[in-house]
């Protein structure tokens, strides 16, 4: 499994707005899928910038891959990392769904074969096929996301970061996308998402990372993420409807339906 390192960062914009604090952030990423939550403002997306290389840290090193990210152009991290954006329309422009989602790994110069290949499994994954030729903008939210998804996909890079991917989503596109995701993780790939959406997070990420004010306040499993509420609180965040119900019913708290269920008929 590829590991995302991020070792004493720091980083501000231009004007002084610092993300990260003393002593820096400080993270290793990489087992599976893992989420990553916290408030507007945590800096959660400058953390997936610094990833891709479109932000440089003004401390501190960033390693995806084995790759030390400030040695590395933007152009190669796309070969490593594959990043779906949070709003599809920021990231969609060509006129067929193929042609999007076929375009990054062409100007990557990957070979023909091996980009018909990853665009024809990301077509599938992402329930597209037969909708190849139709101009992405005229799609409905979700499935513009998923165009966004697919392209994200068809480089078949070994990083994929999923910005919100949740949005506009129905439950049958929400299980999709928990199936997607774990399957990524065993193709051997990391998978971050990126999300306020607490449901999502305790069915489909074994592992969870809170960000408070640039601050790292727990990582670790999910199912215990949500146990410390003062932390909860302060980054927030809500937990998912189904520890709250537990809670509520005096039970050992459950962060998946499938958790839940099984406490229950225990």
């Amino acid at each position: 499994m590829p590991e995302v390192r991020l070792d004493g960062v720091r980083f501000a914009y231009p004007g002084g707005v610092e993300v990260y604090p003393e002593p820096g952030l400080t993270l290793a990423l990489g087992d599976g899928v893992t989420a990553l939550v916290g408030e507007n403002g945590a800096g959660k997306t400058t953390l997936t910038k610094l990833l891709i290389g479109l932000l440089r840290p003004n401390q501190g090193s960033v390693t995806v891959a084995g790759v030390d990210v400030a040695s590395a152009t933007v152009a190669e991290m796309a070969r490593i990392v594959g990043y779906s954006f949070q709003n599809p329309d920021d990231q969609l422009f060509e006129r067929t769904v193929k042609a999007e989602v076929s375009f990054g790994p062409r100007v990557l110069g990957k070979p023909a074969e091996d980009v018909e290949r990853g665009v024809a499994w990301a077509l599938k994954a992402c329930g597209l096929q037969g909708k190849e030729e139709v101009h992405p903008h005229d799609l409905g939210l979700s499935e513009r996301k998923w165009v966004a998804i697919a392209s994200a996909l068809a480089g078949e890079p070994k990083v994929v970061v999923l910005d919100e991917p949740t949005l506009g989503q129905d439950y049958p596109s929400r299980e999709r996308l928990r199936m997607l995701a774990a399957q990524l993780a065993d193709l051997g790939r990391a998978v971050l998402v990126v999300t306020h959406d607490m449901d999502f997070v305790g069915e489909s990420c074994p592992t969870t990372v809170v960000l408070s004010h640039g601050v790292v306040r727990y990582a670790g499993a999910t199912e215990k993420a949500f146990a410390d509420r003062s932390m909860v609180d302060d980054a927030g965040i809500q937990p998912p409807h189904v520890t709250a119900l537990a809670r509520s019913l005096g039970m050992s708290e459950s962060v998946s339906e499938a958790a839940f269920l099984a406490a229950i008929r225990w």
